[in-house]
């Protein structure tokens, strides 16, 4: 069974909620997946498709039993929906979301949750344009980012058994701060969005002044403006969950718009091109999805006390340095203290990350997987 999960149910069988359910049902020996939805329509759709096992209309039937509930609905429906199904979860049920914006979520359910409870917020760095269970793939994860965002609360073994199935599904899973997580996405992806959007009315506009030329845009302005063509819905909750993080971004842009508007008026040519190429060598020093050479993983092993918050602060601190864990594993327990076996592709990152370790007081060892050297 994948991690001990015998049941788990997904709350919003939509793009993100289906696609989890078929990826997870791809699995070997998978856990039974779970669907509640608001139509029955959509759940018999789900069952067909393979996303779920089963569905339900129902939420005290659909969580009934589950080891594992992932909220899949809209971003400002998910605390609403958490707070409805925690007095219907069994004792050590973990609860997670795949909401686009986390510090407003992740505060308000742990001020509902119950101690025998446990909740990690999680965002999929993945998506597309269509909409509905009918879009759904069970690939949709893979080689993507799945960002977690565990706090002083977060359970150690919770975390290990949720990181542990959604690096199976294919994921980089990262760990990263709830409200460092909400400033990353107003600049990296809500407002890119906002810009796609205005992009195109402005085009449109421009156009319809003379005549609808709109099929002369070459490739590189709907390369630009493709994430406009996402749900209005969707975005429009998005932006309305980070809207404070959203408005310093829009801001933060129109201060960089302004100074192409100031280059251009002053004839600015040589600042221009210089900004024009920082902005080239950045875009092009991004990394792109490698494979990964199983022989290059190492184990960092660290020794840890049994104390709140010590999950949050080794995994964030890894997260911070843009380095996936690739397994995490709870080795040598005991009531006061333990050791963290973690899986990182690469020498030179295993040696980053047990540098930070180090310099956050903890005693780290490296060792790569295959010749078992100790470092």
């Amino acid at each position: 069974m994948s991690d001990d999960f015998k049941r788990v149910t997904i709350i919003g069988i939509g793009l993100i909620g289906g696609s989890l359910g078929m990826a997870i049902k791809n699995l070997p020996d998978h856990p039974e997946v779970v669907g509640v939805g608001r139509r029955e329509e959509v759940i018999e759709e789900a069952v067909s498709l393979g996303a779920i096992d089963r569905g339900t209309i129902f939420f005290d039937e659909g969580v009934k039993d589950a080891d594992l509930v992932f909220a899949a609905t809209p971003v400002s429906t998910i605390v609403d929906v958490v707070k409805r199904v925690i007095p219907l979860l069994k004792k050590g049920t973990i609860i997670t979301d795949a909401g686009s914006t986390k510090a407003s979520i992740v505060r308000e359910i742990e001020k509902v949750l119950p101690p025998n409870l446990h909740f990690i917020g999680g965002h999929p760095m993945t998506g597309s344009e269509k909409t509905g269970v009918s879009a759904a793939s069970p690939n949709l994860f893979k080689n993507s980012y799945y960002i977690l965002t565990p706090s002083a609360r977060t359970d150690m073994n919770a975390f290990r058994r949720l990181h542990a199935l959604l690096t199976k599904l294919g994921s980089n899973v990262i760990a990263i701060d709830s409200e460092k997580h909400d400033k990353i996405m107003a600049v990296i992806s809500h407002l890119p969005h906002l810009a796609a959007a205005s992009l195109v009315n402005l085009a449109s506009k421009e156009v319809a002044r003379e005549e609808n030329l709109l099929f002369l845009a070459a490739g590189g302005f709907r390369d630009t403006t493709r994430i406009a063509a996402g749900s209005s819905e969707v975005w429009a909750d998005i932006c309305e969950e980070n809207r404070e993080a959203i408005l310093q971004m829009i801001q933060s842009f129109q201060k960089e718009l302004n100074e192409y508007a100031d280059f251009l008026k002053n004839r600015s040519k040589e600042k221009l091109e210089e900004k024009l190429n920082r902005a080239r060598k950045v875009r092009r020093s991004m990394p792109t999805t490698a494979k990964k050479d199983l022989s290059d993983m190492c184990e960092v092993i660290v020794s840890v006390t049994d104390r709140p918050g010590i999950i949050s602060d080794i995994t964030l601190t890894i997260g911070n340095l843009g380095i996936n864990i690739e397994d995490i594993e709870i080795l040598h327990t005991t009531e006061v203290s333990g050791v963290l076996r973690l899986v990182i592709c690469g020498k030179e990152n295993a040696s980053k990350v047990a540098e930070a370790l180090r310099d956050n007081g903890y005693e780290v060892e490296i060792r790569n997987i295959y010749n078992r050297e100790m470092k």
